[in-house]
């Protein structure tokens, strides 16, 4: 703990935030990229210094992305992408203060329990994580597209044919079982996929770009900004936070769960807890409420970045690509992760507990409040003006992400069929959410098929896998019985 209390472990801290604020809420630079450009910086710094600033950035930058969810209509990380629609509602409903309030103080409260159940639960969990095998991981990418499909609010024939399109995406490029290569039309740079990140910056920032051009009046951007003070940013949210207790801990131990899974990442806990959520609203037969929707995602999203942390010390397996980026740097220091870093290096443990408690309870709500009075002001600027620059931002994100022009084009593309399917009302995040699970479904398919010598009952023979293959037959049950109530209402 002494190098998260020295003055470079707190100038780390605030720094990492800062840069994590301001590089978090430019759509298409990712958090993820901006722990990767922190590595050269990284490989000079003792790791008691460059641990919580790594920590710190990629919380912040997390929280960040949902700012361009607030100005632009566009999800920061595939994980915002499961209820930046909600936010972006409540923005315009009742101000930028306190969408993003509950999306700060959300993200806080997640990530401390999230960080409390890691100190307390970390042993037991990573037993039952070393349980999972291909067959587990293939039922967790189905529950989660089954819960994303039925949660989709409207027709769920047309949530379907936009998950399949998502899908489809997801196949192109090489086969990562077989190593063939898939609808690249003999073009090599096709061969690396599509990038989701690139695909999400067409679909909800460019599409956005192109109705407000070709249908100006068909949205109205009337902001509430009547009592837009520092009470609607901390004092509003925390009295939703303690009306929604169960709400709150059900999503962070949902998140907490997945993140401690190698390779699953926060995105799939904030999209079964937000599509769980909905699921619930319409069961109770409730109009549904952004707020909650939110602040489901939101505790999830950040639990998640806590547990993600775990499998790769403990395991050496990566939680998420931040984690994988980390594991890297501690090769480079000499530094090997596995069940002894907990034994032979346990002050670095302990500055890891203490980095996930100091940023959720003072990073998070310090640079959330600076963000939000940025998207304030942001929201004051004049529509063509706002345009260009959110054009600019798509344009620079896109090509950030790989350098290469081919980005740009697809960003564009992606940007005109969203336009296209808007217009008949498909919704665009079911794209996302197959993008994000389709290859984590088809692999652990093939990897189980083929070990299984393509025994299809050995997918039911595990305990873990019936009680996830059970759970996603009840959201389909659930699911059918309350959109049929929803139609026969209507």
């Amino acid at each position: 703990m002494s190098g998260l209390f020295s003055w470079e472990g707190i100038l780390a801290l605030l720094l990492g935030g800062l840069y994590g604020a301001l590089f978090g809420a430019i759509p298409g630079l990712t958090a993820t990229l901006a722990v990767a450009l922190f590595i050269p910086v990284a490989f000079f710094l003792d790791p008691a210094v460059a641990l919580p600033a790594i920590i710190a950035i990629s919380t912040v930058a997390i929280f960040a992305g949902d700012v361009s969810s607030t100005v632009a209509k566009i999800p920061g990380t595939p994980a915002s992408a499961a209820y930046f629609e909600s936010l972006f509602r409540l923005s315009r409903r009742e101000g930028p203060l306190y969408s993003l309030g509950i999306s700060a103080i959300g993200s806080a409260v997640g990530g401390l329990i999230g960080s409390l159940l890691l100190i307390l639960t970390a042993s037991v969990i990573i037993k039952v994580a070393r349980q999972f095998s291909s067959f587990e991981y293939f039922w967790i990418a189905v529950l989660g597209l089954t819960a994303g499909l039925f949660a989709s609010g409207g027709s769920t024939l047309k949530a379907m044919a936009s998950l399949l399109v998502g899908l489809f995406f997801a196949l192109v490029g090489v086969d990562p079982t077989l190593g063939y290569a898939r609808f690249s039309f003999g073009n090599a740079q096709l061969l690396g996929g599509l990038n989701y990140i690139v695909v999400m910056i067409g679909l909800f920032g460019f599409s956005e770009v192109l109705t407000q051009l070709w249908e100006p009046d068909k949205e109205q951007d009337e902001v509430k900004m009547a009592r837009q003070t520092a009470r609607a940013f901390f004092g509003r949210p925390w009295g939703l936070i303690l009306r929604e207790k169960a709400l709150v801990f059900r999503s962070s131990l949902l998140g907490v769960l997945v993140g401690f899974l190698p390779g699953a990442g926060a995105d799939i806990g904030s999209w079964v807890s937000c599509s769980l959520e909905r699921i619930r609203q319409i069961r109770s037969g409730k109009e549904e409420r952004d707020d909650t929707i939110l602040l489901a995602g939101t505790t999830s999203n950040n639990a998640a970045v806590a547990s993600a942390w775990i499998p790769a010390l403990s395991l050496g397996l990566p939680g998420d690509t931040i984690t994988a980026i980390v594991l890297g740097i501690f090769m480079m220091k000499g530094i090997s992760p596995g069940p002894l870093l907990f034994d032979q290096q346990p002050h670095l443990i302990q500055s890891l507990y203490g980095t996930f408690i100091v940023c959720n309870l003072l990073l998070l709500p310090l640079y959330g409040y600076l963000a939000a009075l940025l998207a304030r002001k942001l929201l004051h600027v004049s529509k063509p003006l706002l345009l260009s620059v959110i054009t600019g931002l798509c344009i620079v994100g896109a090509y950030a992400i790989n350098h290469e022009i081919r980005d740009i084009w697809v960003m564009a593309g992606m940007g005109v069929l969203a336009y296209a399917l808007k217009r008949g009302g498909f919704p665009l995040a079911q794209i996302v959410l197959g993008m994000v699970l389709g290859p984590l479904l088809e692999q652990n398919f093939m990897v189980s098929a083929i070990k299984s010598r393509w025994d299809i009952t050995s997918f039911f023979d595990r305990p873990l896998a019936l009680g996830l293959m059970l759970a996603t037959l009840v959201i389909i049950g659930v699911g059918i019985r309350f959109k049929h109530r929803v139609g026969a209402n209507t």
